[in-house]
């Protein structure tokens, strides 16, 4: 039996603990290597995430609040806002003693045993405080905002729901990346409907997925694995996830379409973004770059030396990355992999078998590329501007890291008995 402990965005996620011993829902032949991530989200696993400010005021915008109304709303969530944020605390006093009985003992199987009733009850406890919330802020509702209260419930899934995609293309909102465009009349009315009908659309497709990961075993640490539900679990997930994707492309395709001319780059540029998040986050090298350029003690020659290699690696890049890209997006066509439930609602996604060889060799083109485009900035600063560099945090960032972005925690062999 094996066990890791590991740690996402700075909080524990879980202790796994998997192997033979564990795995009786195997046959006496089966065998399976299984890549295991976890999602990090916001504050810790099986965390859906606060309802934050912003979103009250998107809501407030979509409702039409009065200007009484927004205030009141405001003034209901900084209470939800409050109370959240004792519960928050509660859980991680608890967590923390988890730890500290870990370290003291040596004995890491405390988390199996703590963990899950931590995430359960934090699960229970915030998930009452957002019904709460929900039913206060519709009680300043008037009737002709009562109508619109269902745009407010599919907003607010498609906040936590598309947190938890596994498949690229899948996380996308569209109508949060138009409205980020900032678009002015006549272009508003234009988009209005098609953005209200792929609401109507996707919000189904999400409540369908929500259904499965419901009714799919949850993937608890020292439990039984029966590997014939897990992936059929993995499968359902997977189409569930390529079937919001095809809703996300679809209409993508037409709301870019309507879309003023000078507004269709920023919008392409955006929905990629947020497909692939990984591989287009802006990279290690690129804020070095920008950094090391807007020091004031560069000489003309250090200077010319790094706008031409910011030009050169800015182009390598985007050719990297959509390598990267096309690579991750096979791979979901064939590979096996899925979202599931890990334990008291935290995001796990699995995959069974190895990386493709073409994704594997994809990133490690990126990462060369980010390395020597790394060694190159050092050699032309020096060693003072070098200490000035940005401060990284430990870790390969162009990996991971990003808020809701899938960690990959360890790699294990599933072996039946015999």
């Amino acid at each position: 039996m094996r066990s890791s402990a590991c740690r996402v965005s700075g909080v524990f996620l879980w202790c796994m603990v998997l192997g033979a011993g564990a795995a009786t829902g195997l046959t006496p032949t089966a065998q399976a290597q299984i890549r295991i991530e976890a999602r990090g989200m916001g504050g810790g696993p099986g965390e859906a995430g606060m309802v934050s400010k912003r979103s009250v005021e998107k809501y407030a915008d979509t409702l039409n609040l009065s200007k009484e109304q927004a205030e009141t709303a405001a003034t209901i969530h900084e209470g939800y806002a409050a109370a959240y944020g004792e519960v928050r605390k509660m859980r991680r006093a608890a967590m923390e003693e988890v730890r500290r009985a870990s370290e003291d003992t040596g004995d890491h199987s405390v988390f199996m045993e703590k963990m899950p009733k931590i995430e359960r009850e934090f699960q229970e406890k915030t998930g009452k405080l957002e019904k709460e919330f929900f039913n206060d802020l519709q009680s300043v509702l008037d009737s002709g905002q009562q109508d619109r209260w269902v745009r407010v419930e599919r907003m607010r899934r498609r906040e936590v729901g598309m947190r938890g995609g596994a498949i690229s293309g899948e996380g996308v909102d569209l109508v949060e990346v138009v409205g980020n465009l900032k678009l002015e009349e006549p272009a508003t009315s234009v988009i209005a409907t098609p953005l209200e009908e792929y609401e109507a659309e996707v919000d189904r497709h999400l409540q369908s997925r929500d259904r499965l990961k419901d009714e799919a075993p949850a993937f608890e640490p020292g439990k039984g694995i029966d590997i014939e539900a897990l992936q059929k679990a993995m499968a359902e997930s997977r189409e569930a996830g390529l079937k919001i994707k095809d809703v996300n492309e679809r209409h993508a395709r037409k709301i870019e379409g309507l879309l003023p001319e000078d507004k269709r780059g920023a919008f392409r540029d955006a929905v990629k973004r947020r497909s692939f998040p990984r591989v287009y986050k802006p990279s290690r090298a690129s804020k070095d770059i920008e950094a090391a350029l807007k020091m004031d003690d560069l000489d003309a020659g250090q200077r010319a030396a790094l706008e031409g290699l910011r030009e050169s690696y800015e182009r390598d890049l985007a050719g990297a990355n959509d390598a990267w890209a096309a690579a991750q997006e096979e791979s979901e066509k064939t590979g096996s992999s899925g979202a599931i439930a890990g334990g008291s609602g935290g995001m796990m996604m699995l995959n069974m078998g190895e990386e493709p060889p073409a994704l594997v060799e994809a990133r490690k083109a990126r990462r060369e590329l980010d390395d020597k485009a790394n060694e190159r900035i050092k050699s032309v600063l020096t060693e003072a501007q070098k200490s000035r560099l940005p401060k990284g945090r430990g870790q390969d960032e162009d990996e991971g890291g990003m808020e809701g972005d899938f960690h990959t925690v360890d790699t294990i062999m599933i072996r039946g008995g015999g």
